[in-house]
Order: structure tokens, then C-alpha cells, then sequence
């Protein structure tokens, strides 16, 4: 499900704007609504996933599939757990990247 935030209301504030769309997508948001043009590509930054995100997505799928082919009921990566909301979190970041044609997207 997609939620989005509010619109940020100064359209001369480009630091707060970023600032706050990067706190909404830290807080689970997948987007936020802009009132001026002059928002969309501070906005759009600030949701694309990042080349460190999608390379850490990719090593969550490829860990549980692994963990999957040896039968092991929990597995993880980095020294830390990994269960369903991480996963679903990996998958959507992925898919998000695969829409926007961003490189590294594909996971075999």
C-alpha cells in the first residue's frame, strides 16, 4: 500500500523541502505531494532508492533464498535477523527501482 505525505508548503525552501520529504520516506512514507513544479524533482530525490539500498535489497533476497534451499527456519545478514517486513522492505525497494530503469534493479 502506498501512503502519502503532505505537501511541504514553502516553495522557496529547497533545504527544508529535501530535509522533510527525506524525513517522510525515513517514517515509511513512499511519496508526498507537491504543490509547485519546483518540488518534484527534490521530492522525486528524495524517494529514488539509493545504489547502496538496492545493493543491500538484493543481498536480503539472495540471503533468504539461500537460507531457503538449506531449509533453515531463520537466517540473516550483517549480523542481523531477517524476517518478513525486511524482506517485503527489499522487494519494494527493488520493484521501485525497476520502474525507474535504475541499474542493478534485477535480482536473479
Amino acid at each position: 500500500m502506498d501512503v502519502y505525505d503532505t505537501p511541504f508548503t514553502d516553495t522557496n525552501d529547497e533545504e527544508g523541502l529535501r530535509l522533510d520529504a527525506e524525513h517522510a520516506r525515513a517514517l515509511g512514507f513512499t511519496g508526498k505531494a507537491v504543490i509547485s513544479p519546483r518540488h518534484v524533482e527534490v521530492v522525486n530525490a528524495a524517494f529514488t532508492p539509493t545504489e547502496r539500498e538496492i545493493t543491500y535489497a538484493r543481498e536480503v533476497l539472495d540471503v533468504i533464498e539461500d537460507g531457503k534451499k538449506r531449509g533453515l527456519g531463520a537466517v540473516s545478514l550483517r549480523g542481523k535477523m531477517i524476517d518478513k517486513p525486511i524482506v517485503d522492505r527489499a522487494e519494494r525497494i527493488l520493484a521501485v527501482a525497476r520502474a525507474l530503469g535504475l541499474g542493478g534493479a534485477d535480482h536473479e
